[in-house]
């Protein structure tokens, strides 16, 4: 079927009237996408993030290593609207190095950088031209940092120090990792973060790359694995000749396959999203907040026991 664009209750109802719980939007003879009432729902609820032009807002990573300049003019080129210079360790001299360059092209677009945890690394970032410092050492599902070598730092202390001293040169924060529960997002944003980055949690979904498996119960997963891991550098480095390939996977670190199940009650993208921004909302309203930079000022942050987050947890069964 064809659904015009419009007011989304119309929508709704059309949907509604075929019984259908999905529907194809077609455009003459091709296949566009699907609509499902809750689809029309959330249309009237959430704005895309689109540029200007009507096109998704994309944003893109180069390393510091190699033609880093290269890379970031051909990205700026082919229309990334935040370029990311990333690598795990960002508070050192090559990362400056290579931001250093890549704010002397002025190609007009926020750069991003990180990973950092400390004021220190913020000052320092940005004063080589970063406007946006990505913040996490050690948070991420995936990863073994913090086992392996013992650096990193608890992700919401990190965004409370590096989002103070982002504001005070006129640059912003995202916090990236640590990400389980609504709450989580919620946090990162009352220690000051912009915006917050979600990765394992998104890897259980149907729209997540790869393939959807079956365990022996029946339950529904994907594999998953940290990008420093065994099976990380075996996708880059697969070119390389065997010795220098087991060279590499020698000092490999991170989980390198893990399920990441799918919820049956929440199996898409957009059905977590949906969980995550009733939790954030929420959170806004207990505040007083309407604005992200009202939760940054009016969010009280204390200091919480084990105990005391265990008995914030709802109980699943009875006593």
């Amino acid at each position: 079927m064809w659904v015009p664009g419009g007011d989304p209750r119309q929508v709704f109802a059309l949907i509604e009237e075929t019984g259908a719980d999905i529907v194809a939007v077609v455009d003459g003879d091709r296949v566009v996408g699907t609509l499902s009432p809750r689809s029309a729902l959330r249309d009237s609820v959430y704005r895309p993030g689109v540029d200007a032009d009507g096109r998704l807002i994309v944003a893109a990573a180069v390393g510091i290593n190699g033609d880093v300049a290269g890379k970031a003019r051909a990205l700026a080129a082919a229309g990334v609207d935040v370029l990311v210079v990333d690598t795990a360790h960002g508070h050192q001299a090559q990362m400056l190095r290579a931001l250093r360059e890549v704010a002397a092209l002025d190609l007009g677009i926020p750069i991003a950088a990180g990973n950092v945890v400390t004021a220190e690394g913020v000052h320092d970032l940005a004063d080589a031209g970063a406007t946006i410092l990505k913040v996490g050492v050690g948070p991420g599902a995936m990863c073994t940092t913090r086992m392996m070598t013992a650096v990193g730092r608890p992700q919401f202390s990190a965004v409370l120090e590096t989002a103070e001293a982002a504001r005070s040169v006129g640059a912003h924060v995202w916090a990236d990792g640590g990400v389980r529960y609504p709450r989580d997002v919620a946090l990162a944003l009352a220690a000051g973060a912009a915006s917050v980055m979600i990765g394992s949690w998104f890897a259980g979904t149907i729209e997540s790359p790869g393939r959807l498996r079956t365990d022996d119960a029946g339950l529904l997963y994907k594999e998953s694995w940290g990008m420093a891991s065994t099976k990380a550098v075996q996708g880059r480095f697969g070119r390389l000749d065997p010795f220098e390939r087991a060279r590499k996977e020698l000092f490999a670190e991170g989980i390198s396959s893990s399920r990441i199940y799918l919820d049956p009650q929440r199996p898409g993208l957009e059905d977590l999203l949906d969980m995550i921004t009733s939790g954030v909302r929420s959170s806004f309203t207990y505040a007083g907040a309407s604005t992200v930079a009202q939760f940054h000022e009016r969010a009280r942050v204390g200091l919480q026991s084990a105990a005391g987050y265990e008995e914030g947890k709802a109980l699943p069964v009875s006593w």
